[in-house]
């Protein structure tokens, strides 16, 4: 979640109430991406706990999902001509094309026992330990943990790119494991839910809803 400017907007985006908004800004006014990055750290940290405390999961799970980064660019075009060629090929064979293709940059995916996609996402392990690779708060000495639920960002970028890869739609159902509560034991992984497997048919339903 490297832009507070853009989460300033999710917040008016999902409307988010005016006093827990200046809550979560407490003592971080005028914060901006160029803002030191232990400075941005302890600002998400502190949004992200008043969120867990004021917000339904589902939209703090909403919120965070829509500031996913990474979503254009180099990696979306990637993750487009990825589709174009192998539009004909089963999901099957699709995950393992994807977590064979380094340039790609999504991890490795297959479906569980329960026809779920789980995605092991890249795994930052710079030194013995695990690392988030989200650049705002990685890399930073603090004497604080940062909530599992800041994965969800991740987890939204993950999202977008394996839908328009495997021609789904997919709904985030669990975040598996995180560095952040597993002391860097841990890679970041994710499991979502195939909500529709013919993404035409997810347009068609979203356009008529």
């Amino acid at each position: 979640m490297p832009s507070p400017e853009k989460f300033r907007e999710t917040l008016d985006d999902f409307k988010v109430g005016r006093n827990i908004i200046d809550e979560m800004y407490q003592g971080f006014d005028g914060i901006v991406s160029k803002t030191n990055k232990k400075v941005k750290s302890a600002f998400f940290k502190q949004a992200l706990d008043i969120m867990n405390e004021k917000l339904p999961p589902e939209q703090v799970q909403n919120i965070l999902e829509a500031n996913a980064c990474c979503k254009s660019g180099a990696r979306e075009k990637a993750s487009k001509e990825f589709a174009r060629i192998n539009a004909e090929k089963s999901i099957e064979e699709k995950l393992k094309m994807i977590s064979a293709c380094p340039y790609l940059n999504m991890g490795s995916a297959e479906l569980d026992e329960n026809g779920l996609l789980l995605v092991h996402a890249v795994s930052y392990h710079p030194g013995e330990k695990f690392e988030c690779a989200c650049p705002t708060v990685s890399k930073i000495k603090r004497d604080y943990a940062i909530p599992r639920e800041y994965c969800y960002c991740c987890g939204g970028h993950f999202k977008y790119h394996y839908e328009i890869m495997l021609g789904v739609k997919l709904k985030l159902a669990e975040i598996v494991t995180s560095p952040h509560d597993t002391e860097g034991e841990k890679p970041c992984a994710f499991r979502y839910e195939i909500i529709y497997k013919d993404i035409d048919t997810w347009k068609e339903s979203t356009i008529g809803g």
